[in-house]
């Protein structure tokens, strides 16, 4: 069973959330570093060896809670750095052919420092069953203010410099999208899941 995927995968924050068997903040007890497999040699895959890490947790996201948790960080072809005392994001999965959990950065463990787009959706998944979604897109351009409403809770984000939207958290049903003064644009949204979504500008 392997665990590893390629960058190009990239997979959005909906694939990693329902890939995920645990999803947690924690600080490293040891340091760890990926070597990347370059499928050069023989010595050189003697090399990519698993090491176990265990983490002192500081906020869950999901599966079962635990204070401290063993991780296998397992070789993949993104690199990854785990330092001593520092704060990191894990995604992990449960690996039952050798009865261990799993995790390494393909599946999108990163310093929490740098995961703040991947932290504001899982909190906002805390907020209640069905919550881990997401609706995206672009507007066109800088500064736009995209509405979101559905009945009488209305949402609005502001888009970035890329013309990118996001909306995280929103309850499960169908939204009305537009850009103010526009007209709207409907999505049906299914619990925990993710909705990309271009506003014609």
């Amino acid at each position: 069973m392997s665990l590893a995927k390629s960058p190009a995968d990239a997979p959005t924050i909906c694939d990693r959330y329902h890939d995920s068997d645990l999803i947690f903040t924690g600080s490293a007890e040891n340091a760890w570093v990926t070597l990347v497999d370059t499928r050069r040699s023989p010595i050189h895959k003697r090399s990519e060896k698993s090491k176990r890490v265990r983490f002192l947790v500081r906020e869950w996201f999901k599966g079962q809670r635990h204070d401290t948790v063993e991780i296998w960080m397992t070789p993949s072809d993104c690199s990854l750095k785990i330092e001593a005392n520092q704060m990191y994001l894990i995604y992990a999965r449960a690996n039952k052919e050798n009865g261990r959990i799993e995790s390494n950065a393909c599946m999108g463990t990163a310093p929490a420092g740098t995961a703040t787009a991947d932290l504001t959706y899982l909190n906002a998944a805390l907020r209640g069953p069905g919550l881990a979604t997401q609706i995206s897109g672009t507007a066109g351009s800088e500064g736009l203010n995209v509405q979101a409403k559905s009945g009488i809770d209305i949402r609005y984000a502001i888009t970035d410099g890329a013309g990118r939207f996001i909306f995280n958290g929103l309850t499960p049903g169908d939204w009305d999208l537009s850009v103010a003064g526009g007209s709207p644009k409907s999505v049906h949204l299914t619990p925990d899941s993710c909705v990309v979504e271009d506003l014609p500008h």
